[in-house]
């Protein structure tokens, strides 16, 4: 299954700061997804960190 979210921040442009606090407030907002998308983007990050760092020990060994 794909983790792709296609929400970008110029969704975000222009919003007064009262529209981004209802934003932080409601569950499915863009701003909340841009927030999914960012913490899934750094565990992909992370995942395939470790998985190259696995595979250079493994071929050294």
């Amino acid at each position: 299954m794909s983790k792709s979210i296609h929400t970008t921040y110029k969704s975000l442009r222009g919003l007064t700061k009262i529209q981004i606090e209802a934003q932080f407030i409601d569950p499915d907002s863009d701003l909340a997804t841009l927030g999914k998308k960012r913490s899934i983007k750094r565990s992909v990050k992370r995942a395939r960190k470790n998985l190259k760092q696995r595979n250079q020990l493994n071929n050294n060994k």
